[in-house]
């Protein structure tokens, strides 16, 4: 065997030079992926503008983004996120007005 003892000493030692010298090393896909639903703005170029900078974002980020344009008309971007949440599933983030999130709050349940 080698003739160092391990002791707390030299185990730290060890550690903190572990740490020291090991490069942090991001992969291509390292924060994971991300779907994300805009209201399908009227203004012509606005959906534009907001996935270049949503994909700018991701770029720098490293993340893997998916951009989705729900309309308002018939209430379409309403009845997503009430369909997204009895489903459990859909986008991570949902871009609402915000008379569209009050009632979807929950009020604290007692014991919690």
């Amino acid at each position: 065997m080698n003739g160092t003892p391990l002791t707390r000493r030299t185990l730290l030692q060890s550690a903190a030079l572990a740490t020291v010298t090991a490069p942090f090393v991001r992969g291509a896909h390292a924060a994971g992926k991300l779907a994300v639903g805009f209201w399908d703005h009227w203004v012509p170029g606005a959906n534009d503008m907001l996935t270049k900078l949503c994909r700018e974002w991701a770029e720098k980020e490293k993340v893997e983004i998916s951009i989705d344009f729900i309309t308002s008309q018939g209430d379409k971007l309403m009845l997503t996120g009430a369909a997204e949440e009895q489903a459990r599933s859909g986008h991570d983030i949902l871009g609402m007005p915000t008379w569209y999130a009050a009632p979807q709050g929950r009020a604290p349940r007692a014991g919690r």
